[in-house]
C-alpha cells in the first residue's frame, strides 16, 4: 500500500519504521510537513517531502494517514473526505465536539486504534474465546481514556452502549520519577500524579479504569487488567480458573521471545498459555515492538480490503472515553 503520510513527529515515526520494515505492507511515497526545516530532514532520511499537502497529495498513492496531532485534524478530515481519499487515522477524536463525531462516524476510513490488536490483549482477547468465558467484569489500568474504552467494549461485549451508572475518585500523590518519552531517569526526584478511578456499569457488566498521569512513562506501574468471569479470572500474568471437574488450575501466560537474526535483540514469536498459542507475531524475527506488530497487522489488513477499525468505532471509543 502506497501512502502519503500527513505528520514527522513520534507517532508518524512508527509508521516510518514500519513502512521500513515491511515495505510489502506499507510504502510512504510522500511525506506532508508545515516547516522548511522538517521537510529538509525528511528529505536527508530518504523522503520525498512537501510543505504544500495538495503536491503531497498529487504522488501517486493509495491511501492518506493523518499523524500530524490535534490542531487542524477536523478540517483535515473533512478535506481528504471531500477528495475520496482512503484515509488512515490516529485516535484524534477524544476532544472533538458531538457534531463532529456524529459526522465522522460515517466515513470511510481506518482507525489506528491497535492496543486491542497488541500481543498482550489480543492474547486476552483469544484466551476469552479458547476458555469460553463470559466476562462480566473487567479492572484496567493501564492505557489513557478512549485506549481503555476500546478494550472494555471487546472484552466485555459491549458493543455501542453507554454507561447507566458512573463513580469517579481523583487521588493526588507523588512517586519517584523512573522514566519520561526520553526513557529511563536514574535521578531519584520525586513527581507530582493524579491516579483517576472511574467505575461504570455498562448493562449486566462492571468496569474500572484506573489511569495515572504518568503512568505511560512509570517503569512502577506497566499495565495491568483482571477480567472476572463465571469460571475464571484473567490478568496480565495468566489465568486462574475452575476445570470441568471442579478442580482449580493455573496457567501463566509465556511470551516466548528469540534474539533476532543478525540484530542482537529480542523479537517475540508468540504466546501461550498452557498448551494453547494465544498469539503469534506474524513479523517475526523482525525487532518490532508490540505497537509496530499491531498496527501492521491493521494496515496489512486494510491494504487487502479488510477494515478491522472502522470510523464509527473510533467515535465510539471517544463517546465513551470523555467520561472516563
Amino acid at each position: 500500500m502506497d501512502a502519503v503520510l500527513l505528520g514527522t513527529g513520534w507517532r508518524a515515526r512508527f509508521y516510518m519504521r514500519i513502512a521500513g520494515f515491511c515495505p510489502d505492507i506499507l510504502r510512504i511515497v510522500a511525506v506532508f510537513t508545515h516547516t522548511p526545516e522538517r521537510k529538509a530532514e525528511m528529505e536527508a532520511e530518504g523522503f520525498s517531502a512537501f510543505t504544500d499537502i495538495a503536491s503531497a497529495l498529487a504522488v501517486d498513492h493509495d491511501a492518506v494517514i493523518i499523524a500530524s496531532g490535534k490542531n487542524g485534524f477536523s478540517d483535515t478530515l473533512r478535506y481528504l473526505h471531500g477528495r475520496r481519499e482512503r484515509i488512515i487515522t490516529e485516535t484524534t477524536f477524544l476532544g472533538l465536539p458531538e457534531e463532529d463525531l456524529e459526522e465522522f462516524s460515517s466515513y470511510d476510513g481506518l482507525v489506528m486504534e491497535q492496543y486491542w490488536n497488541t500481543p498482550l490483549f489480543s492474547s486476552l482477547l483469544n484466551a476469552l474465546s479458547a476458555l469460553e468465558a463470559e466476562p462480566d467484569q473487567l479492572y484496567l489500568s493501564g492505557l489513557h481514556n478512549h485506549h481503555s474504552a476500546s478494550i472494555a467494549r471487546r472484552v466485555l461485549g459491549t458493543g455501542y452502549q453507554m454507561p447507566e451508572e458512573i463513580q469517579s475518585l481523583s487521588f493526588p500523590s507523588s512517586i519517584v520519577r523512573t522514566g519520561s518519552r526520553r526513557g529511563l531517569e536514574v535521578s531519584g526526584e520525586s513527581e507530582e500524579y493524579v491516579r483517576n478511578i472511574r467505575v461504570m456499569k455498562l448493562g449486566k457488566s462492571l468496569f474500572i479504569h484506573d489511569f495515572s498521569s504518568n503512568q505511560y512513562h512509570s517503569y512502577l506501574y506497566g499495565k495491568h487488567f483482571e477480567v472476572r468471569s463465571r469460571r475464571c479470572v484473567i490478568t496480565e500474568k495468566g489465568v486462574s480458573g475452575i476445570d470441568r471437574e471442579g478442580y482449580p488450575y493455573s496457567l501463566p501466560f509465556i511470551f516466548h521471545r528469540d534474539s533476532s537474526i543478525g540484530s542482537g535483540s529480542l523479537a517475540l514469536s508468540h504466546v501461550t498459555l498452557g498448551l494453547r498459542t494465544v498469539f503469534v507475531n506474524p513479523y517475526y524475527p523482525l525487532a518490532m515492538n508490540d505497537d509496530e506488530i499491531a498496527m501492521a497487522m491493521m494496515l496489512e489488513q486494510y491494504g487487502e480490503g479488510h477494515n478491522p477499525y472502522p470510523f464509527c468505532e473510533g467515535v465510539m471509543d471517544a463517546r465513551l472515553g470523555k467520561l472516563l
